[in-house]
């Protein structure tokens, strides 16, 4: 049930002023428009935080512990199970990222088109005068004129990967030494961090340095590659997110040897 919830409300957000008013400009000009949609969506303020609140969600209950799975740790060991867990986690940030990223090419049935470059669409909402027809922010020009559209689409969709894994796991690691609302709480706040981020940066320069260790951030291509005080390379934002990573894989199993089985109780 909750994972149907997850993308309903994807569904729900990611047509407010965006993949609606995309097709109601296909609609009006009868054109179609490029499936390419989701790097171009993680760029959009508002709704990267409630998409990157999506993963919360869906990994709030973890590690996932029912009267089946405490068969399997007797059957398997804590350890087995425990790693069993972490690569569930893995798999369902990736199916996370492929699902939404098919969900909105959908939304704009049935003014769709498949092209490797942009289209003709994406690029005139690129500017003001246009996207205002429709009601909706313009797209970021700067992402279409650096990167091809499957290039950002592997880009967004590797690091959207890691980070969604990061916070199913640092969830799980949360979970097993805590109350089960405080994994959920510290996960929120790590996603809130990279929406304060942005939105101070706005005005303020320096909060923008502030996109080094804020990992939401680093979804965005509008800021992500750049290489400068006020932008962390693709080298930096890769690396220390599989970091990350591989530091809660760490501490998960050395906290499921230490920790009783019985604290993890389910939500």
């Amino acid at each position: 049930m909750r994972i149907w919830m997850v993308f309903i409300l994807f569904i729900v957000f990611a047509s407010l002023n965006f993949a609606s008013s995309i097709r109601m400009f296909c609609q009006q000009y009868d054109v179609d428009c490029t499936i390419w949609l989701m790097p171009l969506l993680l760029t959009k303020l508002n709704h990267r935080l409630w998409v990157m609140l999506l993963p919360v969600l869906l990994f709030c209950d973890a590690p996932f512990l029912d009267e089946q799975q405490q068969f399997i740790i007797v059957r398997t060991g804590k350890k087995r199970w425990a790693i069993g867990q972490i690569l569930y986690i893995f798999a369902a940030s990736a199916v996370f990222y492929l699902l939404c990223t098919v969900l909105c090419a959908l939304l704009l049935f049935p003014h769709i088109e498949f092209s490797l470059e942009w289209g003709r669409v994406l690029r005139t909402l690129t500017q003001s005068h246009a996207s205002t027809l429709v009601s909706m922010d313009v797209l970021p020009e700067l992402v279409l004129q650096t990167y091809s559209p499957l290039e950002a689409t592997l880009l967004c969709g590797g690091i959207t990967w890691l980070v969604t894994s990061f916070l199913g796991l640092f969830i799980f690691f949360c979970n097993l030494w805590m109350r089960r609302e405080a994994g959920i709480i510290l996960a929120g706040v790590v996603v809130g961090l990279g929406h304060f981020v942005e939105q101070m940066g706005m005005g303020i320069m320096y909060w923008r340095r502030l996109r080094y260790v804020s990992p939401v951030s680093w979804v965005n291509l509008q800021v992500i590659g750049k290489n400068t005080a006020e932008s962390p390379s693709w080298a930096y934002v890769f690396a220390v997110s599989m970091l990350l990573n591989v530091v809660l894989v760490i501490a998960i199993l050395l906290s499921i040897r230490r920790k009783p089985i019985d604290v993890v109780k389910s939500f």
